[in-house]
């Protein structure tokens, strides 16, 4: 009869490589960085990152299929819970600035080298991202129904661009001083008051909390 500990997995390991790969691929370039080195940097010894990831491409896939896990779930739970339109709007704009924050390396990354991901697994990804956008999309017609469609989808986008506009450019403020300044550029691409709607959520509040 074998004797001996069985061996226990990390299950932190494949997080602890994704991360790894995001710090020294935001740095340096996806392309530039080595599986050893991403190893290395995740504290793996020898082959141990290939029980997890057989290439840079598929740790590149896993990367952005976990950002657009973040983006799609956030979301989800958004518009299942909030009834009114512009709190659903910037509760949409805060999360979006949320994994921005905490998920810029891997990002940045996308943005640079999705194009070099394989055809089958580009074009799923942007099919999750046009789903994403669709979300956005369907609350903002709700508080803006006399703009056609593509004006919303580029006010979308342009909410978008506003919030990822740090992915290349660090302006050294604290994550809730980003968060703060990131969200009145992007709620005033939407043409929404942040002001007025944050000072409502309080009136609400107080009165249900009498």
């Amino acid at each position: 009869m074998a004797t001996g500990t069985a061996r226990i997995r990390d299950p932190d390991r494949k997080q602890r490589i994704l991360a790894a790969a995001a710090g020294l691929g935001a740095r340096r370039g996806f392309h530039a960085i080595s599986m050893a080195e991403i190893g290395a940097a995740a504290g793996i010894v020898g082959s141990g990152i290939y029980r997890h990831f057989d290439s840079k491409t598929a740790i590149l896939i896993s990367m952005s299929d976990l950002v657009m896990d973040r983006l799609e779930n956030g979301a989800a739970q958004i518009l299942a819970a909030a009834g009114d339109p512009a709190v659903a709007m910037s509760l949409l704009v805060k999360d979006h600035i949320a994994v921005a924050i905490e998920d810029r390396d891997i990002l940045a990354i996308y943005h640079r080298e999705a194009h070099t991901l394989p055809e089958d697994d580009w074009r799923r990804l942007r099919r999750r991202q046009r789903h994403y956008v669709e979300d956005w999309v369907h609350v903002l017609a709700q508080l803006r129904p006399e703009a056609s469609d593509s004006e919303l989808r580029l006010t979308v986008h342009a909410a978008f661009g506003a919030i990822q506009s740090i992915l290349f450019f660090n302006s050294g403020l604290a994550p809730d001083q980003l968060a703060a300044q990131l969200a009145v550029p992007a709620h005033g691409c939407l043409g929404i008051n942040i002001a007025r709607l944050e000072n409502s959520e309080r009136v609400v509040t107080s009165g249900d909390s009498g």
